[in-house]
């Protein structure tokens, strides 16, 4: 089971989250790519809706909000008593039917579903592999360099760094790369297209 995580929002975790399974899915694994909260549904889930499409079979997030916050504080807005455990009860049922199981998290490693309870409690009570996301831009160095540290520090096993590049935002996109491999003992890989999820395929 992996867990896909993201150095902030917006740096294409559903994106490549949707193109790892189909890689999986072509290769001929039951693979399953699913979203378990999300917020901003207005009125539908657009990520989570990406993944089921993407996966070939959809289930709705256990807990979805309209406001476009992360978990707890939108589950807060809207009055909605969040069990975290209903989310792990579900990814479990999944993993039963599914494998391997890819769960996208929401924003960053530290966002809060509960106020007590974070995706780095997700995925240390899942026992999940970690893949981080970064967005190839000024600033990854640090955002991937404390997510990863933040793992290492709890135990959490990290299959990869996944640098996305989305766009060309500044000079740093073309040392970023480089400059992450000598930094970290972990791989890291360029993704930008569908034939890369391939080739991160073979290696998480």
């Amino acid at each position: 089971m992996f867990l896909i995580t993201g150095t902030d929002t917006g740096v294409g975790k559903t994106y490549f989250t949707a193109a790892l399974v189909k890689a999986f899915r072509k290769k001929g694994f039951n693979a399953l790519a699913y979203k378990p909260v999300e917020t901003g549904c207005r009125p539908e889930c657009s990520d989570a809706k990406v993944l089921g499409e993407a996966s070939g079979a959809y289930y709705p997030p256990v807990y979805s909000f309209k406001p476009p916050l992360a978990p707890a504080v939108a589950a807060e807005v809207e009055g909605v008593r969040v069990n975290p455990y209903r989310v792990v009860k579900k990814i479990l049922e999944l993993k039963e039917r599914y494998s391997p199981l890819l769960v996208e998290g929401a924003g960053g490693l530290l966002v809060p579903i509960t106020w007590n309870f974070t995706y780095l409690n997700l995925a240390k009570e899942l026992q999940a592999t970690v893949i981080v996301v970064a967005l190839n831009k000024l600033g990854v160095l640090n955002h991937t360099l404390l997510t990863c540290e933040v793992l290492r520090h709890n135990g959490v096993k990290v299959g990869c760094v996944v640098l996305n590049y989305k766009e060309e935002f500044d000079e740093s996109v073309k040392s970023n790369l480089d400059s992450l491999r000598r930094l970290l003992p972990l791989p890291v890989y360029p993704f930008s297209s569908q034939e890369d999820a391939f080739q991160i395929l073979n290696l998480v």
